[in-house]
């Protein structure tokens, strides 16, 4: 865990957020999140829908936000969706234009597979990249940063991104926490 995060490691971190959402009911934001895969397996033409298939009319209903963690070519970005403001908050721990370029292509994908379950063209959302996140040093770490981006944006107080400063100091122990938690589930 001391290297790049693949889908595996962030779809798990996701699903953690899911699952303790659902022991602790208000702990985070109604949200719903998306596999990684869902956009990954659009590149080899493979059926996405079964990605997507818990988000419908209901659960898009009595959500806040929908979590879309993005990997495209070997960088990590975050696309939250806000279902009541409707608007994409964009994630970048390296921003680069180039990062941000393929979100019309990934928010199209979501709503093709997702059509009737949204009140709204969710393609017709203006996109908005989060500044004063924080950002990496290195070419690794940019998985662990989304999902942290992840845990942050759920909670539910508004993250004031320019208090948080120490990610890059504490991602070895982030990481720690991370391994510990698979771990723990998997001993279970």
């Amino acid at each position: 865990m001391s290297e790049y995060l693949d889908n595996n490691h962030v779809d798990t971190f996701g699903i953690f957020l899911v699952e303790k959402n659902q022991m602790c009911p208000g702990l985070y934001l109604p949200f719903l999140f998306v596999s990684s895969f869902h956009w990954g397996y659009k590149k080899f033409n493979a059926d996405t829908k079964k990605f997507v298939s818990h988000i419908n009319k209901e659960s898009v209903k009595a959500a806040n936000l929908i979590l879309v963690p993005i990997i495209e070519s070997s960088h990590w970005t975050l696309l939250v969706g806000n279902l009541k403001n409707k608007v994409w908050d964009f994630y970048d721990s390296l921003p680069k234009k180039t990062h941000r370029a393929i979100l019309p292509e990934v928010i199209s994908h979501l709503y093709e597979d997702t059509t009737t379950s949204f009140a709204t063209d969710i393609r017709r959302w203006r996109i908005r990249r989060i500044k004063q996140v924080p950002t990496q040093k290195n070419s690794v770490d940019c998985g662990m940063y989304v999902c942290k981006y992840m845990e942050a944006v759920i909670q539910p107080e508004a993250v004031v991104w320019a208090d948080v400063k120490d990610w890059e100091d504490n991602m070895a122990k982030f990481r720690a926490e991370f391994a510990y938690a698979i771990l723990s589930t998997t001993i279970k």
